[in-house]
């Protein structure tokens, strides 16, 4: 169907009415995709019921705008022409949730893909009013549209989304608001309607593209003409500025936008989710003055009778509740007085349960919300109940005037502090009195008033000396009482914990220990206070530090609670970074102190036989306890652990142990060794013959290297676990399972692995994210004193990323062999960007990137590898005398299958193309079979190269020299997994392709390879890469060349895209060139080109043509066809 004429537009069309008119102006570029969208539309499939609008106002007690029938009724058409949409916004439903089931209608439909509809809204047919009720109750989406009127609509692709005000409108319009996902909230001003959200978003007048497009012409290969939008922009100016000016005159209660603002601390409470940081966003919400104006409203709005409804009855205003909800009961629908009633029968004890949300949770989160309420928020009966639940109440006070009177007797404020210890808003002012008289302390006080409502991680002052001590006690006595409040409240005035840790007198170790007495286990607060302690002098700090480790068992149930939560919900930005219990670091530290009360903390951790994630390394550091002071009734507890570390399943062959199970199988083995070395030799003997064999190499490596920490302390001398351990120790690519060897070399004084150590000590000196490493730089540490007798100097940060050093380039090549003073990753870095060029480079660098790589096999855990990278490029730049170190590198036996290839590829560019082909076409047989067996550095790249002159000299004489070069490549592979770009280097996909020109010889042998390679092994995948190319086993002569030449080309990966290898043959010039190598930007512009050396031609044109030509065929290459690019 095609619409019969081009539309015209006023701007009152956009507002409701013409939505479909407008969605095919502005979205659809092509008449053959506004016919498809026509031809839709015109179809009966998923039209709304025509009393839809009806049903929505029987049940919510308001009617829909009546563009979202359009919505409707357009949605269908929309489905069929969404893939031909620019997808600024998808208006895709992922929850789904439609009364009627759609999918039936169409073979194939795939429901991830389906247009939102507003349908949901209603009820289902199996659904009550009840239900309906708990399930608005229970979801986000449900509250959102409850306290603010809008409904999910769309997404785009950077995660914000789209909700449409389902509220009535007078000019029936749907308005359409942006949500930013990053803060959670509806940010600007409206689209003041679904057609103005259309049309300000897409317009089908796009720019012309060069790239050409298949996709744009017809069966005559004639591009389809593009139809420009007769929207014009100034109908869409006039409509703006108008309903700006109706938007403006509104009262606040029919805008989404405010209602939003004065609701979102109320999203999620009514499931028991509370919206993030709630605490700070109630204190901007609506005062209990507020209700007493606006509860007159409340029969004009159901969003704002809803609020109100939850509000008063999470801050506990009970009768302010009843007469919200008595009022609410009135309206017209069912949802809210369903939401009424409900609400009432928990005020009458009648219910203790709301939405999905029940009992002591319930109650709970009641009493929370109360005490993080201003007092202007709450019924004047209650206020002196909110006194006593924020600790306000029972405390020595003094009024403000009889405060001042005092003070102009002359009494000494300093006095007034000790006489009201506790009375913040007295020492509040009396701070003030004093920086009255002194401007240098009065700025001091000033910048504390604004630093304690900062957050937790707030330092202040940044320098010790720069606090008075005068602040002590009024610092203490503010943050004392913002225990009472959430973490997020700016009266927790939780930014003055460090400021605290700095006094480190009586009036901080009181606050620490009531910090460590009230807060949940999972509060922010905990982390600094339990960090102040572990860094404090006090005499006390012992005391309260071992009472947050007794703690730890006492809320176990919450951080286990909160851990099952999580584990639901999966993965998210919301919770992928969520503490269970902050009081973990405290039990971990106080175990570290090894003394009695460290046993009996230990002991009380081994009682537990399930939920052991929950504890991290405190299990481990038990483990090391029991072992420092003999508590052989453990040893059942450690064997049994260390035996479950083979039972350990991985969710993939790349799967390894996270660093707790790694410190508690280590400590447990290192245990077992000590607590009875008799049976703990038998018996990590045979776990550690066990785990070599675990179907997880990731798994299997981190056992091995768990057990051999305890075997290191049964036999130290033993050249197995020596020999071992240089393997587990000398990884460079920060892997965590260093830490029992670590330990092990430590505690045996295995002189032997001690250079190891130096490494690990200066490994990461000064994280920025993952601070896991510390643990590591700490055990390293202490090992290097255990066989020492003394310390290694700290990290020297002075000039940590060469920066100076950098301005005498010649000093660099030796600053590689300094971690404990710069970042070897930035010394390279500036060898690169200094361009660099020195012997040294190359004897320094290259002996440290051949020791950081020696056993990057091992490498499971994902890391940047930013130094090794550095290295690379930095060594590169250094021409034709860098070849022998990344040759090296393919000689190692553990390095990782990924660096030889890139080795590889360094290789193949740290050279001219068109001087190798030079050399090769000159070379015979015997030339090439000697380096073929020699494998020489400058050689170990260009094994396709001889052998595709090797087989046009002996033919299928040659399969036996160019099979070993087949093998030879296939060494330097992974036996575990692949990736892609496994054949984006050229041996890789070029040398297994040569065996099929062998005929069934090449065709056995590649079968042959196959079979002995594993499953999903990068051997296998480059093996059946090559499979699929099936070359045509027929050499062509050479045509001729005519003044332009041939191009020849060959995507190295065999696909339609990545590396792009050329040969531009002409009768007097030849050239071989790359495009789109990426690599590292190692490749200017990502391409290279060279020419063969001209003498070649001019001495035998003919036959060297001839040779390349053939050479080109056996390697892949076909003739270039490239396409012209048509301008539209």
């Amino acid at each position: 169907m095609t619409q019969k004429s081009v539309p015209s537009f006023k701007k009152t069309d956009l507002a409701s009415g013409k939505l479909a008119e407008i969605m095919a102006d502005r979205m659809l570029s092509k008449q053959s995709y506004r016919d498809t969208f026509w031809k839709a539309f015109a179809s009966k499939k998923k039209k709304a019921p025509a009393n839809f609008l009806d049903q929505f106002e029987k049940l919510y007690g308001f009617r829909s705008p009546e563009e979202i029938l359009e919505w409707e009724n357009v949605r269908f058409a929309y489905e069929q022409i969404m893939y031909n949409v620019n997808d600024i916004w998808n208006m895709i439903d992922h929850e789904g949730g439609l009364q009627i089931d759609e999918e039936s209608e169409e073979e194939g439909f795939d429901s991830d893909y389906r247009a939102v509809s507003f349908q949901k809204f209603l009820l289902k047919k199996s659904q009550n009013v009840d239900e309906q009720v708990n399930s608005i109750l229970g979801s986000y989406r449900g509250l959102m549209f409850l306290l603010t009127g809008v409904a999910d609509f769309g997404s785009d692709g950077g995660g914000d989304s789209c909700w449409v005000n389902l509220l009535p409108h007078a000019d029936g319009s749907g308005e359409v608001h942006r949500y930013n996902h990053e803060v959670g909230e509806l940010e600007d001003e409206p689209f003041f309607s679904i057609s103005h959200f259309i049309a300000s978003n897409w317009s089908s007048e796009e720019e012309d593209y060069d790239d050409y497009d298949e996709e744009d012409e017809d069966e005559e290969g004639v591009s389809e003409e593009r139809i420009e939008s007769v929207l014009g922009d100034k109908v869409l100016k006039q409509y703006e500025t108008e309903a700006q000016k109706k938007y403006d005159k509104r009262p606040f209660y029919t805008k989404s936008l405010d209602l939003f603002e004065r609701s979102s601390w109320l999203l999620g409470h009514s499931y028991g989710d509370p919206a993030y940081a709630y605490a700070e966003k109630l204190a901007s919400a609506p005062t209990f003055k507020d209700w007493e104006s606006e509860k007159k409203l409340l029969e004009k709005s159901h969003p704002l009778a809803a609020y109100w409804i939850l509000a008063h009855y999470f801050m506990k205003n009970d009768q302010a509740c009843r007469e919200a909800c008595l009022i609410a009961k009135k309206l017209p629908g069912k949802i809210l007085p369903g939401i009424a009633k409900s609400v009432l029968s928990l005020l009458d004890g009648k219910s203790d349960s709301l939405g999905k949300i029940k009992g002591k949770k319930l109650k709970g989160l009641r009493d929370e919300t109360f005490k993080n309420c201003d007092v202007s928020q709450i019924e004047p009966e209650n206020r002196k109940l909110l006194e006593e639940a924020t600790g306000l109440s029972g405390k020595k006070k003094i009024s403000t005037g009889d405060l001042k009177k005092r003070i102009q007797k002359g009494e000494n404020p300093l006095s007034l502090m000790e006489e009201f210890p506790e009375d913040v808003e007295t020492l509040d002012f009396l701070l003030k009195e004093i920086g009255k008289k002194e401007p240098k302390f009065s700025k001091l006080v000033e910048q504390y008033f604004k630093e304690r409502t900062d957050s937790s991680y707030n330092e202040w002052p940044y320098k010790k000396e720069d606090l008075d001590s005068r602040l002590s006690l009024p610092v203490s006595a503010a943050f004392r009482q913002g225990l009472n409040y959430d973490v997020e409240n700016k009266k927790a005035y939780a930014g003055i914990i460090k400021t605290l840790g700095k006094f480190d007198d009586q009036n901080a170790m009181n606050a620490f220990r009531d910090a460590v007495r009230k807060l949940k286990q999972d509060d922010k607060r905990l982390e600094e206070v339990i960090a102040c302690l572990l860094e404090s002098e006090h005499e006390e700090a012992l005391s309260i530090w071992t009472e947050a480790a007794w703690k730890f068992f006492e809320t176990l149930d919450g951080a286990l609670e909160k851990k099952k939560k999580v584990e639901d919900e999966g993965p998210n930005l919301n919770n992928i970074f969520t503490v269970f219990s902050y009081l973990q670091q405290a039990l971990n530290e106080r175990l570290l102190v090894g003394d009695e009360e460290s046993g009996k903390l230990a002991k009380k951790v081994l009682t537990y036989r399930s939920n052991l994630g929950i504890f991290g390394i405190a299990l481990g550091y038990a483990f090391a306890v029991s072992a420092k002071l003999g508590f052989k009734e453990n040893l059942d507890y450690i064997r049994t652990y260390l035996e479950m570390g083979i039972q350990v399943k991985g969710s993939g062959r790349d799967s390894y142990l996270q660093f707790n199970q790694l410190v508690n199988l280590s400590e447990g083995a290192i245990a077992w060794a000590v607590l009875d070395p008799g049976s703990a030799k038998a018996g990590l003997r045979d776990l550690f013959e066990k785990a070599k064999n675990h179907t997880c190499p990731g798994i299997s490596i981190d056992l091995l290297a768990c057990y051999l920490s305890g075997l290191l302390i049964l036999e130290p001398d033993r050249e197995e676990w020596i020999e071992f351990a240089h393997r587990i120790l000398g990884n460079r690519g920060e892997e965590y399972r260093v830490y029992g060897p670590i330990r092990a070399v430590g505690k045996a004084k295995i002189q032997s692995l001690k250079n190891h150590l130096y490494y690990h000590v200066y490994a990461d000196p000064n994280p920025m994210v993952d601070y896991t490493w510390t643990y590591i730089e700490h055990a390293a540490r202490n090992a290097w004193i255990q066989i020492e007798g003394k310390e290694l100097p700290p990290f020297d940060d002075d000039d940590e990323y060469a920066n100076r050093l950098s301005k005498k380039p010649k000093d660099l090549p030796s600053a590689i062999l300094k971690p404990e003073k710069y970042s070897v990753q930035h010394v390279f870095e500036n060898i690169k960007e200094k361009k660099y060029i020195s012997a040294d480079v190359v004897k320094i660098g290259g002996s440290w990137l051949e020791e950081s790589l020696r056993y990057s096999c091992d490498e499971f855990r994902y890391g940047g590898n930013y130094d090794r990278w550095e290295a690379m490029k930095a060594i590169f730049i250094q021409g034709e005398s860098s070849i022998p170190v990344y040759a090296r590198i393919l000689d190692l036996p553990y390095a990782g299958a990924d660096w030889k290839l890139y080795s590889l590829q360094f290789l193949r560019f740290v050279e001219k193309e068109g001087s190798k082909w030079s050399k090769i076409l000159e070379m015979n047989e015997d030339t090439i079979l000697g380096i073929v067996n020699a494998n020489p550095p400058e050689w170990a790249a260009w094994g396709d190269l001889l052998s595709a002159k090797l087989f046009l000299l002996k033919g299928k004489d040659s399969f036996e020299a160019i099979l070993k070069l087949v093998k030879r490549r296939l060494t330097y592979t992974n036996p575990y997994s692949f990736t892609s770009s496994s054949t984006e280097e050229a041996l890789a996909s070029r040398l297994p392709s040569i065996l099929p020109w062998f005929g069934r010889e090449g065709d056995n042998a590649l079968e042959s390879l196959w079979k002995e390679s594993q499953k999903e092994s990068e051997t296998r995948y480059i093996l059946d890469e090559a499979a699929r190319k099936n070359p045509e086993i027929v050499l062509s002569e050479l045509p001729e060349l005519g003044e332009d030449g041939i191009e020849l080309e060959q995507r190295i990966n065999g696909g339609e895209y990545g590396p792009r290898f050329w040969i531009q043959l002409g009768s007097k010039e030849v050239k071989f060139g790359i495009e789109e190598f990426h690599l590292h930007s190692i490749l200017e512009n990502s391409s290279a080109e060279s020419a063969l050396d001209s003498s070649l031609l001019k001495k035998d044109s003919k036959n060297v043509l001839d040779s390349i030509w053939k050479m080109a065929q056996i390697l892949g290459y076909k003739v270039s066809k490239k396409k012209a690019k048509k301008k539209r």
